[in-house]
């Protein structure tokens, strides 16, 4: 597995008190957001599972194909991921549970900040767009319904969230005193918003985003009291879609064309998917050269901006395209990238 919670020190006593933005917050969040791209204890497969017994037997590891069945049901007994398990236990984590249905995974993990104290901090972690069938038609499921309690919401977002939400509900019962903190990339950041609206409206956390697309209407979110920071890097093109209310300026130009069927296909959109707004205090990461400071820091310059202009925005978006031949678009969207430049401002900012 790649390096987690590389920086330590970080790691130890986040401000969980105060539900205000942190660098140091939002770069433990962006690493459970990573961490949760990792097999996960519950996503153990009977093909996977198979092949593995194949090929305990074959290696000798066992005589026959009852006994390897009968070790590997003993090692599943802890239904836990070791590797995942050390890789939380070192940065001050206790792994409590994963869910993993029909292609919706999250991760909930404990941060203990004393050894010798119950306090701490609970984190939801949704995983995000992987490769798979199932991933890519719960994001083109773009069509706004409605929400359960008011509002309308992303098809496709709901419908994954619902696979989870009940078990997930059940779980923090037994943690109702801890502040929750909720987390994701890409398609999990959308599912940390939805769990937003109806897990944590009222808990003491907060909620750290990263690349997320938007979720739903401005309806949708009027309910929700849990501080949201939508974390976006430089260029990064899935947090433009699906169209928000700038979509009512294509429409109007899609009715303008002489052709049959035109205002046809402009209403049906507009009933579909026009709508859509972004929720949460927005958190913009520049794009410097991967230049090391002095002090060995990556990203030598890099600037964080909360509630940034939205022309100096556009500026860095703009250059940012015509530089990588609008490659940036993808390359931006990167987990990695958001986790290292978070990194690396909050090893600048503590060295001020």
């Amino acid at each position: 597995m790649s390096n987690f919670f590389s920086d330590t020190a970080l790691v130890k006593a986040p401000p969980i008190k105060r539900a205000a933005y942190s660098d140091r917050t939002a770069w433990i969040m962006a690493e459970i957001s990573r961490l949760v791209y990792e097999p996960l204890p519950s996503e153990v497969t009977i093909k996977a599972l198979v092949k593995e017994i194949k090929s305990a037997v074959k290696s000798g590891k066992s005589n026959d194909i009852v006994e390897a069945l009968v070790n590997k049901m003993i090692q599943h007994e802890s239904p836990v991921n070791v590797t995942m398990i050390d890789i939380l236990r070192k940065a001050s984590f206790d792994f409590i549970e994963s869910f993993a249905v029909d292609g919706t995974e999250a991760l909930l993990a404990k941060l203990n900040l004393d050894e010798e104290s119950e306090e701490g901090m609970l984190v939801l972690a949704f995983r995000g767009t992987q490769p798979s069938i199932k991933d890519v038609l719960t994001d083109i499921k773009a069509d706004l319904v409605s929400a359960p309690d008011g509002g309308r919401i992303h098809r496709g977002f709901l419908e994954a969230y619902q696979k989870v939400g009940d078990q997930i509900a059940t779980v923090l019962i037994k943690y109702k005193k801890l502040p929750l903190y909720i987390t994701g990339h890409s398609l999990g950041g959308a599912l940390a918003i939805v769990a937003t609206r109806y897990l944590g409206s009222d808990s003491t956390g907060a909620t750290y985003t990263y690349g997320c697309p938007r979720v739903a209407d401005d309806e949708f979110f009027l309910s929700i009291k849990t501080p949201v920071y939508r974390v976006v890097n430089a260029a990064d093109a899935v947090t433009r879609v699906p169209f928000g209310y700038g979509l009512f300026i294509i429409l109007s130009g899609l009715r303008l064309i002489p052709i049959n069927g035109t205002l046809w296909l402009s209403e049906w959109i507009r009933r579909k998917i026009a709508g859509y707004t972004h929720y949460g205090n927005l958190v913009f990461l520049s794009a410097p050269k991967n230049t090391i400071d002095i002090k060995g820091v990556p990203f030598k310059g890099i600037v964080v901006k909360k509630s940034p202009n939205i022309f100096w925005r556009m500026r860095v978006v703009f250059f940012r395209l015509i530089k990588t031949f609008g490659k940036a678009g993808v390359n931006d969207h990167r987990m990695n990238e958001y986790s290292q430049k978070l990194l690396a401002y909050a090893k600048q900012r503590r060295s001020q």
